[in-house]
């Protein structure tokens, strides 16, 4: 706990001091934590492709811990549900992004970490497109030891204000770079944030969504002609298994 700490602090600091410097995508690999480069299509020609799906997905559920504020129940996100196909090999880059969507209640929320679940064992370069739209990018990324759970931490949150009456401020497309070309919208993001100004200091509240693309492998159907040609041979070995079993 105290290294990941220290490894947040220091991506902090990197940003604070050289801003979002276009870099490679770093490989983020089950049980690392990488301080998250922000790339362009000049840095990483790997990231240049057409778009294969965009949709938004609305936060549909919101866990509100016990004894805290319930007017933050007036506020939900939105998430870009982006999918990339990488002109240089064919594999699908993932490339969800945080939307405003409102905030109704008396306090500005600070969104500090996204999770993303759903990325089994796939292998995955990490970074945040700085040549498109939005606010800023996560400061560090870091993946669960099974490889399904993505991290996002905000080393300066997003900033989102309530009633409409300030600045609402989006991230950049996250730009998670596969090894497959197939997906599935089957898994889910979670947005972390606390309210400020909130009586019950440190609450955590958390929106979560469903139905985010994520990595899959395809079974490549086989040619009707294979599959009489297997039935045919199955069924040649079965009649000659029930001779050798009657004589």
């Amino acid at each position: 706990m105290k290294y990941r700490f220290v490894k947040c602090l220091a991506a902090a600091v990197a940003v604070a001091v050289f801003g979002n410097t276009a870099a490679m995508a770093a490989p983020l690999v089950p049980g690392d934590t990488i301080m998250m480069p922000g790339s362009t299509a000049a840095s990483n020609p790997d990231l240049v492709g057409g778009i294969v799906q965009d949709s938004i997905l609305t936060t549909n559920t919101q866990q509100v811990p016990p004894g805290s504020n319930p007017l933050v129940n007036f506020a939900d996100f939105e998430v870009q549900n982006r999918v990339m196909r990488s002109d240089a090999d064919g594999n699908l880059i993932f490339a969800p992004r945080i939307l405003f969507g409102r905030n109704v209640t008396p306090f500005p929320l600070l969104v500090n970490r996204v999770e993303m679940w759903g990325f089994s064992d796939f292998a995955i370069d990490a970074s945040y497109r700085v040549d498109g739209v939005g606010d800023r990018g996560p400061t560090t990324g870091s993946r669960s030891a099974d490889g399904q759970t993505l991290s996002f931490d905000f080393g300066f949150p997003l900033f989102v204000s309530n009633l409409f009456a300030g600045p609402q401020e989006e991230s950049y497309f996250f730009s998670l770079k596969s090894e497959t070309s197939s997906f599935a919208n089957t898994g889910r993001l979670s947005i972390f944030a606390e309210a400020v100004g909130d009586p019950v200091q440190g609450t955590v509240y958390r929106f979560d969504v469903g139905g985010l693309a994520v990595p899959t492998t395809t079974v490549v159907p086989l040619p009707a002609s294979m599959v009489m040609l297997i039935g045919a041979i199955a069924a040649l070995f079965s009649q000659a298994l029930r001779r050798r079993v009657t004589t």
